[in-house]
């Protein structure tokens, strides 16, 4: 066991610790705050505190894990070893700045807490956020920093810290979020109207003929690909994970009936073949206490088995309000910490994480699962050019504990024109 000496032993101290020793370098670790505990200890320590007590690996400790609260924080970014740091220490110090804090910053999206510019929209905008303002939303920031300190803490304890044994790879993932399983079949009257006369009106005659010949049946809805994954992934060791939206319709969001018995078919088929979750709707987003449990009794109902993954079918307005509403609800892991629009890491990290909650200054017993890009943020770019930042960003991850996520809808697998050089490139991508 690693033992760090404190002078004040805080929930955020003993959170971003475990999960930084814990769950990503899965190393043991206590806490002290008694100097003969920590002197007669025979194992490794280290002290986090203000001062050095003798000779130990020190690191400074910034005051960040022992308040209380949302405070302004001084943030100076600098580069270190083609990495951006914040939080540098001074004098004794054996490592540059207090990764701890900084990681504490970025993990529990402590600036989202902070007054700041929101998009027209209502959402946080990674412009805004200091990995925007400084160049490294595409970095997994806080896994680059523990990957510094495992190297560092290895020459310091060469006998505990082994970094000779193989590394194992971070691994891929794929999130398939079904916001409306059908571009025209099964829509209401009114909705079929509207894309109609919308089309009619843009003088687009490809869609116009597209939303007739499957209307008359001559053709496949090009929404409807679900019958087509098995035999997709069937050679990839990736395992899709599939959300589904299943709500009414709101003033907020269209959707198709929960009694359509052509979905309900759908969902109950895809849940013999993969792992299923919840997309979570507009309206249950923004009013959990009223919606969410309907949202989730319902289709535990249909499929029979427990939920515990969740996504938002929209960006999260609120982390602290939503996802302590998902604890309530009895959710395990959340699968929205991301941008709808953009690549990045929006709180710093690829791995894993349970989420501190702020306004309660605890841990909540939801595990975070961040994702890198939507299918939107995609599609800003060409086929080539988007699955070869995957590939980069990918190739860079550090750690074992590290996965990259991607989110795409069941429309992605539209074998139309368009698509047929993005199905290439993604099969290409899970290979």
């Amino acid at each position: 066991m690693l033992l760090v000496y404190t002078h004040k032993i805080t929930p955020r101290l003993t959170y971003i610790f475990k999960h930084i020793f814990q769950n990503m370098l899965g190393v043991s670790v206590g806490f002290t705050k008694t100097i003969e505990t920590f002197v007669a200890h025979s194992g490794p320590k280290f002290s986090y505190t203000i001062k050095q007590l003798g000779n130990e690996y020190f690191i400074p400790a910034h005051n960040l894990l022992y308040e209380q609260g949302v405070k302004l924080q001084t943030l100076d970014v600098e580069r270190l070893d083609g990495f951006p740091i914040f939080f540098k220490t001074q004098g004794d110090s054996f490592f540059s700045f207090d990764i701890f804090a900084a990681s504490f910053f970025l993990l529990s999206r402590y600036e989202e807490a902070l007054p700041h510019i929101k998009t027209p929209q209502g959402f946080f905008d990674p412009a805004q956020s200091i990995a925007g303002q400084h160049g490294f939303l595409e970095l997994p920031v806080v896994d680059l920093w523990v990957n510094h300190l495992q190297k560092n803490l290895t020459i310091a304890f060469p006998q505990f810290f082994n970094t000779n044994d193989e590394k194992k790879k971070s691994i891929k993932n794929v999130l398939i979020e079904v916001l409306v399983p059908f571009r025209y079949k099964n829509r209401s009257l009114l909705v079929s109207l509207s894309d109609f006369f919308k089309s009619l009106w843009a003088f687009n005659l490809l869609h116009l003929f597209e939303q007739l010949a499957v209307l008359f049946r001559i053709k496949e809805d090009p929404f409807n690909t679900f019958q087509t994954w098995k035999s997709f992934f069937k050679s990839s060791a990736v395992s899709p994970k599939i959300f589904f939206l299943f709500s009414e319709s709101s003033p907020y969001q269209s959707t198709v009936s929960i009694f359509n018995l052509s979905y309900q078919k759908i969902i109950k088929t895809m849940s013999d073949l993969f792992s299923l979750g919840l997309l979570v709707s507009v309206k249950s987003q923004l009013k959990a206490s009223e919606f969410l449990g309907f949202e989730k009794d319902n289709f535990e109902s249909l499929t029979h088995r427990p939920l515990s993954d969740i996504r938002m079918s929209n960006e999260i307005q609120n982390l602290n309000t939503v996802y302590e509403s998902l604890v309530v609800q009895e959710f395990n892991s959340d699968y929205s910490m991301g941008y709808q629009k953009t690549f990045g890491f929006r709180a710093g990290t690829a791995t894993p994480f349970y989420f501190y909650s702020l306004s309660s200054e605890f841990q909540l017993p939801l595990k975070i699962n961040p994702i890198v890009t939507t299918e939107k943020g995609l599609k800003k770019m060409s086929p080539e050019k988007a699955f070869q930042l995957l590939k980069d960003i990918y190739e860079k991850l550090p750690l074992s504990s590290s996965s990259l996520t991607i989110v795409i809808s069941n429309g992605f697998f539209s074998p139309n024109g368009e698509n047929i050089s993005w199905l290439q490139e993604f099969k290409n991508y899970i290979k």
